[in-house]
């Protein structure tokens, strides 16, 4: 069966050295090779890095091996929050940098966009180009931009340009500002706690304003297989309307918007429980695949969703079939 691939990440070279010579964080340090996300965070990159500037032969060898037909490729957090007069050259060379990509290994790479949301004039023009011009798939943009987030109204024409273009939004964590999830380091404040966080507040935010309600056929992908939402959604349908506020302006449940609205993928949660609530609360037509490579293990995710208790066309739906909701055959 087929195999695509929502979330495989990427560095170019031009976000390294954009990275190395930001004055705020996240920033590069070469000499330590860390990232510091603040003043008190750093991530020690390794052959992390190595793996991230690798989307050439190596990577394809390792999809191969997996049966990955195609990957969706992207970059991390760090260009796209920058000020504009930055971001707006390392966001086109980012995207470039993917096209170049699609171009050279034609099908096994699909782009998504990183753009230079500071600036919503230039983002929108980069996000037409992207799709326009270089025949990207997505949007790929973070859950905070460095004192900014995705559910502000000025953010809004954004997701209204995606949703004229007929492409989806991956809605990816940002490192969070909140400082309580810091004292611990990376690994706590990050993936293990703080990613989570962030994300289900940003899209939950997303939901109360109104957003989907403007834009009904606005899509968007979380990864962790909905970032625990799948197992509060019960709760936050029942609290919100045991106690309903005028702020909220979503016309219908939450749970509504993941059943129209939001897919999820399996990206970096290889939890066969999790799983299996994501399944029954959500339905397995809302189930994407994806490996978090290289943050995560890909060999891990794919022998993950071969070893779940699916049947044959359901296995292929979250391989492939469902990826055409999104505009992905």
């Amino acid at each position: 069966m087929k195999r695509v691939d929502f979330e495989n990440h990427f560095y170019d070279i031009s976000t390294i050295d954009g990275m190395a010579k930001r004055e705020t964080f996240p920033k590069y340090d070469r000499e330590r090779d860390v990232i510091h996300w603040n003043n008190k965070v750093e991530m020690p990159q390794g052959p992390l890095l190595k793996r991230l500037l690798d989307v050439g032969e190596g990577r394809l060898q390792l999809m191969d091996a997996y049966k990955i037909d195609t990957a969706i490729i992207s970059t991390a957090q760090g260009v796209e929050d920058l000020a504009p007069i930055e971001s707006i050259d390392l966001c086109r060379k980012t995207n470039d940098a993917v096209y170049a990509l699609t171009q050279e290994y034609p099908g096994r790479y699909l782009g998504s966009a990183i753009l230079p949301v500071k600036d919503v004039k230039a983002a929108d023009a980069e996000l037409e180009r992207c799709v326009k011009e270089l025949g990207f798939v997505g949007w790929h943009t973070h859950s905070n931009y460095a004192g900014a987030a995705p559910f502000e109204d000025r953010f809004r024409p954004l997701f209204k340009k995606a949703t004229e273009l007929g492409v989806f939004v991956y809605l990816h964590p940002g490192f969070p500002e909140e400082d309580k999830l810091h004292d611990f380091g990376f690994t706590f404040g990050g993936p293990a706690a703080g990613f989570t966080v962030d994300t289900m507040l940003s899209i939950l935010k997303m939901i109360v304003s109104g957003l989907f309600d403007e834009l009904p056929n606005l899509k968007v992908v979380l990864g962790h297989l909905g970032e625990a939402i799948p197992f509060l959604l019960d709760r936050i349908d029942n609290r919100m309307n045991f106690l309903p506020n005028p702020a909220l302006k979503n016309q219908r449940k939450p749970s509504y918007y993941f059943h129209n609205n939001i897919m999820v993928s399996t990206s970096g949660n290889m939890s066969p429980a999790a799983f299996r609530c994501t399944q029954d609360v959500l339905g397995i037509e809302n189930i994407v695949f994806g490996s978090d490579y290289p943050f995560e293990s890909l060999p891990d995710m794919v022998n993950f969703v071969d070893s779940l208790p699916l049947s044959d066309e359901e296995r292929a739906m979250v391989y492939s079939g469902n990826a055409a909701k999104l505009g992905i055959t």
